[in-house]
């Protein structure tokens, strides 16, 4: 019962981190999109963050302890800021829709206070929206939470997984023991060190006493199924025409599509079954992530933000696994039959600058493979 509350907790918690950082990354492009579209791009901001602090740690032997807390009070700064900041833009926004109507702004003195759209109006308008396919949605995500958390996989990746994050936790040490024997490693393997995902789930039983085989196999599964089949449904809104009705059936579709992918090669496979690996993250998040982009680019090839949340999507996906070294051509797969439709080939030098990250983990992967570089952990 302690650990499923925790883990409910952690969930939670998790989701509104992405949630508030989406939000703000929202308002700070002027984006006008709904809460999936902030809750991925959350995500994204997150882990990309996450990687950019956290390795430098780990090849520093930081303790765990210290990145936890340092980690904790970043997040704390940034949703206090994030919060602060929106309050103060919709006030402003709301004192200066009056100034030009000629209303009179209530005074907070006198205790009024400015209408909002109620929580019953909002709800009203999803489910005018959606109608049932929301219910079947949601029955559906359900459903794929229940598969992952009760389906147990035992590969060798697995086992890296889930011991790195118990030998990180036990040891207070990020990534500094060998999760297949228990041992100092005396050098770290540059095919896992240089992502730091494992880290984030060794951060948050740290933070919140989750076991880590809860938090990497049910907690960060689930939390990867929802922000999977966001996706899913922001592909399917651009692709047909902002029908969100639509969009849910195609998120429906694609779920009995995986079902039926019953090889070890397909995305599907991976995200039934080892959806807490860095390879099924980016098979069923950070790739189709780029699909988005694409589309978004080719609908409206005049938004320059499309291009920072690619961006953002090559630099989380290095947090994830070593694999994200292919992105470049991912990135190529998708914008440049976009940039060809739309006839706009001066966007090539942001498709460029979206790849750097990708690059410079090439050339320390690469770097180490030669012996160039030597990551020494004791």
């Amino acid at each position: 019962m302690r650990e499923a509350c925790l883990a409910s907790i952690g969930f939670i918690l998790e989701m509104f981190i992405f949630f508030a950082a989406g939000r703000l990354l929202s308002k700070a492009l002027k984006l006008k999109g709904d809460i999936s579209l902030q809750l991925i791009l959350g995500y994204l901001v997150y882990f990309a963050v996450f990687e950019v602090v956290t390795v430098p740690m780990t090849l520093l032997w930081v303790p765990l302890s210290r990145a936890a807390a340092l980690w904790a009070v970043l997040l704390v700064i940034c949703l206090a800021g994030g919060l602060f900041l929106l309050k103060h833009r919709k006030k402003k926004t709301g004192n200066q829709r009056a100034e030009q109507s000629g209303q009179v702004i209530p005074s907070e003195s006198a205790g009024l206070k400015p209408k909002t759209k109620s929580v019953r109006a909002a709800m009203g308008q999803l489910w005018s929206d959606h109608s049932y396919m929301l219910l079947a949605v949601i029955a559906v995500v359900l459903v794929q939470c229940l598969i992952v958390i009760l389906y147990e996989d035992t590969t060798v990746d697995a086992t890296y997984y889930v011991g790195t994050v118990s030998t990180s936790v036990y040891t207070n040490t990020l990534g500094r023991y060998d999760p297949f024997r228990g041992g100092i490693l005396k050098s770290f393997q540059a095919r896992y060190i240089l992502s730091a995902y494992p880290m984030n789930n060794a951060v948050w039983c740290k933070l919140l006493g989750i076991h880590p085989i809860v938090q990497a196999k049910i907690v960060m599964s689930c939390v990867n199924v929802v922000i999977s089949n966001l996706i899913i449904y922001q592909i399917g809104k651009r692709l047909l025409e902002e029908n969100q009705k639509k969009a849910d059936l195609m998120v429906i579709f694609v779920c009995v599509l995986q079902l039926f992918c019953g090889t070890i090669y397909t995305a599907g496979t991976f995200f039934f079954t080892r959806s807490y690996e860095g390879k099924s993250i980016l098979a069923n998040i950070a790739f189709p992530a780029v699909l988005m982009c694409a589309l978004w680019f080719y609908q409206k090839k005049k938004e320059k933000a499309v291009w920072l949340v690619l961006f953002l999507t090559a630099a989380s996906a290095l947090a994830f696994s070593g694999s994200a070294i292919i992105f470049p051509a991912a990135i190529l797969a998708g914008m440049i039959p976009a940039m060809v439709m739309n006839r706009k080939f001066s966007a090539i030098p942001y498709c460029i600058l979206c790849m750097i990250p990708s690059g410079i983990y090439a050339a320390v992967y690469f770097a180490c493979k030669l012996g160039l570089i030597r990551l020494a952990a004791s």
